[in-house]
């Protein structure tokens, strides 16, 4: 692909992230809460304790981490449990939902393209020592 479009995807979800991220502490994007009671108890506990906000930190710094050029990699390794997340929570709970994990979730795939031989590096060094 071409390095543009990683670039776009880069600055768009870090965007993305770090205005979802502040919008957690802010709530200036209104959300409506899931219909199923499963992930209504979820979501619930997830308010009620610290991993609403470590999630919030998670997305801000992601997205800073991402707009940086030397820290891209970085920013998008700590993103991945978050974005991880968004799916299974979206697959299982709230798959129609509205719709709006997917733009995140297709440009951390496309980022993924970008980072591929920097990933397949590591991966031959952990594979390959001793």
């Amino acid at each position: 692909m071409n390095a543009k479009i990683y670039t776009g995807a880069r600055y768009l979800l870090a965007f993305l992230m770090i205005v979802f991220g502040l919008n957690k502490f802010l709530g200036f994007i209104p959300v409506e809460p899931p219909t199923e009671g499963v992930a209504q108890q979820f979501m619930g506990t997830m308010f009620s304790t610290y991993l609403f906000a470590v999630v919030a930190m998670a997305e801000i710094v992601s997205g800073i981490l991402l707009i940086i050029p030397k820290t891209k990699l970085l920013g998008w390794l700590t993103l991945s449990p978050v974005i991880f997340n968004i799916v299974a929570f979206h697959v299982a709970h709230d798959f129609i939902g509205n719709g709006i994990w997917l733009l995140p979730t297709v440009l951390f795939v496309i980022i993924a393209f970008d980072h591929a031989k920097k990933l397949k590096q590591i991966t031959w060094g952990v594979q390959h020592e001793g």
